[in-house]
């Protein structure tokens, strides 16, 4: 009997100790935060949002000099080799002049005959297409790409943009005066002979300039014919004045353009 009392002391559950274990397992309360606290919450969030903005546009920023140092590099490296081009065009617009000068002088004098020899081996390189190959290629990157709003100097901008228009008017007009002499050629073939200018031999290559060719005396000119003839070659000679003094324009600019880029690169 005693056993069994104590048996059931045991499993009696104080109703004290109950209260005190309920109040273990029950969730604390939330403090409340006032408002100040709130405050400084925003604060700190907005500066860590603003800094991280800032840091973005400073990135952005630095990545866009980079980019407009890169292209500038690149673009002047172009310029350089342009004024080569230029250069070597001006020489070769001079000699085509003067040859071409020398021919009209021929026709003018009525000599035509006696300097047969003379016709026979400069009316094919009198009559030789020059055409001013531009690469522009980095140009047209930079314009394709956006570049040019890395670039905040406005001088810098409007003389690339000059200087693309000087290239693009000498382009346009070489295309209008090599149709315009193309268009003529036909019929000068009429009256000079060029059987034998361009070598049929395979063996060599630029025969133009190994090959001597013949020419057949010309029959009586008629003053009509004559007058072709010479304006034919006065049309290359205005082409040939004209892109000197487009190319010597164009040179000018180039070396400018250099000058400018180049103070922008050592900022």
């Amino acid at each position: 009997m005693r056993a069994r009392t104590e048996a059931i002391d045991k499993n009696t559950i104080n109703p004290n100790q109950e209260i005190e274990i309920m109040e273990v397992h029950h969730h604390p309360k939330v403090e409340q935060k006032n408002f100040k606290e709130y405050f400084l919450e925003f604060i700190m969030i907005f500066l860590a949002v603003t800094l991280g903005f800032f840091a973005e546009n400073i990135r952005e920023h630095i990545t866009e000099e980079k980019n407009a140092r890169q292209f500038l590099e690149s673009y002047r490296n172009e310029l350089q080799q342009q004024a080569q081009q230029i250069i070597g065009f001006e020489d070769k617009f001079k000699k085509k002049l003067l040859l071409c000068d020398s021919i009209v002088q021929i026709y003018n004098n009525g000599e035509e005959n006696k300097k047969l020899n003379y016709l026979a081996s400069s009316t094919l390189r009198a009559k030789a297409i020059l055409n001013i190959p531009f690469n522009t290629s980095v140009y047209e990157q930079m314009v394709s790409s956006g570049a040019f709003r890395y670039i905040s100097n406005v001088e810098l901008k409007d003389s690339i943009t000059s200087y693309k228009n000087q290239i693009e008017l000498a382009k346009a007009y070489n295309n209008e005066i090599t149709d315009a002499i193309i268009k003529n050629t036909f019929e000068i073939g009429k009256i000079e002979d060029l059987h034998d200018l361009i070598s049929a031999d395979t063996s060599f290559s630029n025969d133009f300039l190994t090959h001597v060719p013949t020419m057949k005396p010309f029959q009586k000119l008629l003053d009509e014919q004559r007058r072709q003839l010479i304006t034919f070659y006065v049309f290359y000679m205005a082409q040939a004045q004209s892109n000197l003094r487009r190319l010597r324009t164009m040179y000018d600019s180039n070396k400018e353009l250099v000058e400018i880029i180049n103070k922008e690169l050592n900022k």
